[in-house]
């Protein structure tokens, strides 16, 4: 009788043991389901999870909404260019091949309606940037060192600093917004003393290179805005891996020949592997 009743208790045991173990398993796989982030994707039976660089921004829109309206942003790029010239030497070394490729990617970006106005400095630095209104600049460094689809990267990434108004958000947390919105507002022509003062202030941001930086997740966001807009215009968007590789290379070998485009910007590993994402991502569409 004892010896029954004793295997009888051990079963009951085993049961509630079976059962509560059985629960645990349950809730642990819904507490990692639960876990896992929206960006994934199902393979076969497999769940696959991701990390997407450029979740932040595949649902942005892009306007010039609570910033300069783009009739004084063309106005601007065209004081800023005026500034440009000043500091740096432009030449015509390059410049139709710059304008053939840089009109191919404006064309085929999120803002296509811009007058897009590319230019070449001449500098032994390895450099790019771009300006409100359109304006977009290469040197001839950066032009003897890429080809023509690696050219394409580069400048599709400076239309990118356009189409997302990064300069204009700058712009905007300047302590002297206020009073250059206004003097843009006002200018009607290109000589008096509203368009020389206005000289003044826009000189001093362009010696700064204040509305050439670029914080890094807004190179992440033109890098992104980039390598989308390559196969758009007929370019191979694996070239801007294949750039980034060159200035990885160039930047171990000889960093100061790398000018502002590339400091403070995302390290090369981590945007060659984003890129890379993309493109494997684009492919999969």
């Amino acid at each position: 009788m004892k010896t029954s009743n004793l295997r009888f208790s051990f079963l009951i045991a085993i049961a509630v043991l079976c059962a509560t173990t059985t629960r645990s398993l349950t809730l642990i796989r819904a507490h990692n389901v639960a876990r896992i982030p929206a960006t994934h994707e199902r393979t076969g039976t497999t769940l696959v999870q991701y990390d997407d660089p450029y979740s932040d921004f595949r649902n942005a829109r892009y306007s010039n909404a609570g910033l300069l309206n783009e009739r004084d942003e063309v106005k601007l790029g065209t004081q800023l260019h005026r500034e440009v010239t000043k500091k740096y030497n432009l030449t015509d070394v390059g410049l139709d091949r710059v304008e053939r490729i840089g009109q191919r990617c404006a064309r085929a970006s999120l803002r296509p309606n811009m007058l897009y106005r590319f230019h070449v400095v001449q500098s032994r630095e390895i450099n790019g940037f771009s300006l409100p209104g359109g304006h977009v600049y290469i040197t001839t460094a950066l032009l003897k060192l890429a080809n023509d689809n690696e050219l394409a990267s580069v400048l599709a990434h400076e239309v990118g600093h356009i189409v997302a108004r990064h300069s204009l958000k700058t712009l905007k947390q300047s302590q002297d917004y206020n009073d250059i919105a206004k003097s843009l507002g006002e200018l009607t022509g290109v000589a008096g003393d509203l368009a020389r003062d206005l000289g003044v202030t826009l000189g001093q941001m362009v010696g700064a290179g204040l509305l050439t930086f670029h914080t890094r997740d807004e190179e992440r966001e033109a890098d992104f805005l980039g390598v989308r807009t390559l196969p758009k215009a007929g370019f191979d968007p694996q070239a801007m891996v294949t750039m980034f590789q060159k200035l990885q290379h160039i930047e171990e070998q000889n960093s100061s020949l790398l000018g502002s485009l590339f400091s403070d910007h995302p390290d090369a590993e981590e945007r060659i592997s984003n890129t890379k994402y993309e493109i494997a991502r684009m492919k999969r569409r």
